[in-house]
C-alpha cells in the first residue's frame, strides 16, 4: 500500500518563505527560542518524515495481525470477552494526523509561547497538512472495514474548522467518532479508551503523547519513563507513537506541569534536567 503522498523537497520549498517572513516580522531574536530547533527538525527534516512514515507502515502491518487474532486489542482498559466487536483504531490528531509545525514556527518567531486563543485562530485557518502516511493508513484501515475513532485535547469549539481541514486532507469524519475535549471527565482519554472498548475491539493507538496510550501518564518525568518502559512490548505494536519534539507532556513535565509559571521560569526548570 502507498503510506505517503507527501515529498520532502516540495515541503521544505515551502518552509524557507514561510520561516523567512516570520522572522522579518519578530519581535526577539527566534535563534534564542528554545523550541527553535525541535520546530525547524519538525519542517524540514528527512527524518520527521522517515520517523512518521515507518510508524504507519507499521500500524498498517500491524492492523492486519491484529484483524486476524482475536485476542489482540490495543487498550489497557479493555477486558471481558470483546473477541467478537467490532474492530476499531484510536488516533490522536494533533501531530498524529494533522502537522502543526507551522504554528509552532510562528511561537519561536512571534508569539513566543502557545496559547489556547493562538492556536484556536491557527485551527479556524483549517491550514494544517497531513503528517506523512497518515491519510494512507486511515485509508487502509476504513477499506479492512476497522472504524477510525479521532480523540483529541482540541476543544469542542474547534469541531467545524477540524472536520473542514480534515476532510480536505482525505480523511473521512464521522461526527460520532471526532471526539473533542469538552472540559468534563468524560472527554479525557482513558475515560474514551474505557468507554469505547464496551463497543469495539480496539486494534491500535495511534498517538504523539503518553496520554494517547495508557492513564496516569501527566506525572513527573521519571515516573512517565517508568510507565513508558512498564509497557515495553506494546510499543512499535498494539502502540504506535509518532515524533513530536516540539511540545507535549515530556514537555510541561519537565516543570511539573506548572502552567502558572512563567516562561523563564518553566526555561530554568528545563535546564537543571540537563545536569541530571
Amino acid at each position: 500500500m502507498r503510506l505517503c503522498r507527501t515529498t520532502v523537497p516540495a515541503r521544505s520549498m515551502l518552509v524557507a518563505p514561510l520561516l523567512w517572513a516570520l522572522v522579518a516580522c519578530s519581535t526577539q531574536p527566534p535563534g534564542n527560542h528554545e523550541s527553535v530547533n525541535a520546530t525547524l527538525w519538525s519542517l524540514t527534516g528527512a527524518e520527521a518524515y522517515a520517523g512518521a512514515s515507518q510508524a504507519y507502515r507499521a500500524a498498517a502491518d500491524n492492523l492486519d495481525t491484529a484483524l486476524a487474532d482475536p485476542q489482540w486489542t490495543a487498550a489497557l482498559e479493555q477486558t471481558g470477552d470483546y473477541g467478537d466487536l467490532p474492530p476499531a483504531v484510536m488516533m490522536d490528531i494533533d501531530q498524529t494526523i494533522l502537522d502543526n509545525s507551522i504554528y509552532n514556527a510562528r511561537i519561536v518567531t512571534e508569539f513566543g509561547e502557545y496559547t489556547q486563543a493562538t492556536f484556536s485562530a491557527w485551527c479556524r485557518k483549517e491550514a494544517a497538512t497531513a503528517i506523512p502516511g497518515s491519510q494512507a493508513f486511515v485509508e487502509y484501515a476504513r477499506s479492512r472495514g476497522v472504524t477510525v475513532i479521532y480523540y483529541s485535547r482540541r476543544i469542542e469549539p474547534l469541531r467545524e474548522c477540524t472536520t473542514n481541514n480534515m476532510e480536505a486532507l482525505g480523511f473521512p469524519v464521522e461526527q460520532e467518532f471526532l471526539l473533542l475535549n469538552d472540559r468534563r471527565p468524560e472527554s479525557k482519554k482513558a475515560y474514551l479508551r474505557t468507554e469505547l472498548s464496551k463497543r469495539f475491539r480496539i486494534l491500535l493507538l495511534v498517538g504523539d503523547d503518553l496520554e494517547d496510550f495508557v492513564a496516569e501518564s501527566r506525572t513527573d518525568t521519571p515516573a512517565r519513563m517508568a510507565l513508558a518502559r512498564r509497557h515495553a512490548d506494546r510499543w512499535g505494536r498494539q502502540w504506535i507513537v509518532l515524533p513530536n519534539p516540539m511540545y507535549g507532556a515530556w514537555d510541561t513535565s519537565l516543570y511539573g506541569h506548572n502552567y502558572e509559571l512563567s516562561r523563564g521560569e518553566r526555561l530554568d526548570l528545563k535546564l537543571r534536567h540537563l545536569d541530571r
